[in-house]
């Protein structure tokens, strides 16, 4: 086809998102190509266990469904070949090659495009940072969903970019595919962010409210993995690990907080008691996870804006950005009330537009699997 351009992806991480990528690119292959002038082909797929896979020629997307579970199917164009989006999910799979490194396979040179899909490292994102460098160092461009690499080496990771001239995109990074980096790029231009409160975990909401029905912590932990909420290790979404990854992503980026989660205190559910959760709903109230941070009032006054409302808190990073995990009664006049089982949202507190609320429902693999499609749209696009 005249003027379609191919980009070959190196796809690291293949659980719950990394699937559903694969799926959504098998099933949007035509729409790609016709609206957009792109054709997606894997050069190669890595995993932690469950093999690799390499194809100097590329492979669609099918194809790559297809090896994993040893089956054939797919055709040329991309398609999935009569099953359905989501039916590869359920079935056992393994790729034919043996476990190589994310770097080897970046290394190998037939991809131009990182897509790290990896779990959550959190000691620091190191594994997923490796990849970014190694991608961005070899002129490939970038797309993650592993908020380590945002939250803990955001800054240098950026300016690598920048000076490799690639592009490094993570808008799943924080809320799935829900448009938080793009809104300010897009629709806020001119706008600062000068604070923010938000609920940011969909496993810590499940279990609250659990807790308040009688379920007890392990069944209700259990369902939210049965469901594909929580992270690969659940204790990340239950001491707050994911949530403070998630706070200082955010707060770097659009607060150039240069912070990491480390400097977040964070609570974790695991003491919450059926008692207080009960108590707090007879009085109306919700229990929840919060996120919360904002410029200090000397970097509020530097930028020559009034203060935007969000909540105090008391960690520090470098004496510009404060920020928080903590458990919170929420009140139901409370805007981030609603929030509540794989509801997800944000209250945005700008100098410009004043407080911008974002919400998303459903939050899922689905939703995150999109957020890589939109980057990888964007990066083709230059946007």
């Amino acid at each position: 086809m005249p003027g379609l351009v191919t980009r070959r992806v190196c796809l690291l991480g293949f659980g719950n998102v990394g699937r559903r990528f694969c799926e959504l690119v098998a099933r949007k292959g035509d729409e790609l190509a016709d609206d957009h002038g792109l054709r997606v082909r894997f050069a190669a797929v890595g995993t932690g266990s469950h093999g690799s896979l390499r194809s100097s020629a590329g492979l669609t997307a099918a194809e790559v469904l297809a090896a994993a579970t040893g089956r054939g199917g797919g055709d040329d164009t991309g398609r999935l070949g009569g099953r359905g989006e989501g039916e590869w999910a359920d079935e056992p799979w393994m790729f034919p090659d043996a476990v190589r490194s994310g770097t080897d396979l970046i290394a190998a040179g037939a991809a131009d495009l990182l897509v790290e899909a990896t779990p959550l490292d959190p000691h620091g994102g190191r594994l997923a940072i490796a990849h970014l460098e190694a991608a961005l160092t070899h002129g490939m461009d970038a797309v993650t969903v592993n908020k380590g690499p945002i939250a803990w080496d955001y800054r240098r990771l950026a300016d690598l970019a920048a000076s490799r001239g690639r592009r490094l995109k993570f808008e799943g990074a924080v809320m799935d595919g829900c448009p938080l980096f793009s809104l300010f790029d897009s629709c806020l231009p001119g706008c600062r962010l000068l604070g923010f409160d938000a609920v940011f975990n969909s496993t810590t909401n499940y279990i609250l409210d659990a807790l308040g029905e009688g379920v007890g912590f392990a069944d209700a932990l259990a369902h939210v993995q049965a469901h594909g909420y929580a992270e690969a290790d659940p204790a990340h979404d239950i001491d707050g690990h994911d949530a403070a990854a998630k706070t200082a992503a955010l707060a770097n980026v659009l607060m150039d907080a240069g912070m990491t989660p480390d400097d977040v205190p964070k609570d974790s559910v695991r003491g919450v008691t059926v008692e207080w959760v009960t108590a707090t709903r007879a009085a109306g109230r919700r229990l929840r996870v919060v996120c919360s941070a904002e410029l200090s009032g000397e970097a509020v006054a530097a930028r020559g804006a009034p203060p935007g409302g969000g909540t105090t808190a008391p960690a520090d990073a470098g004496g510009r950005v404060r920020a928080t995990v903590r458990l919170t009664e929420l009140a139901p006049d409370h805007p981030l009330f609603s929030a509540g089982g794989s509801t997800l949202s944000v209250l945005l507190h700008t100098d410009l537009m004043g407080t911008v609320q974002v919400a998303e429902h459903d939050a899922l693999p689905d939703q995150t699997a999109y957020a890589i499609y939109s980057d990888l749209l964007a990066i083709h696009e230059g946007r």
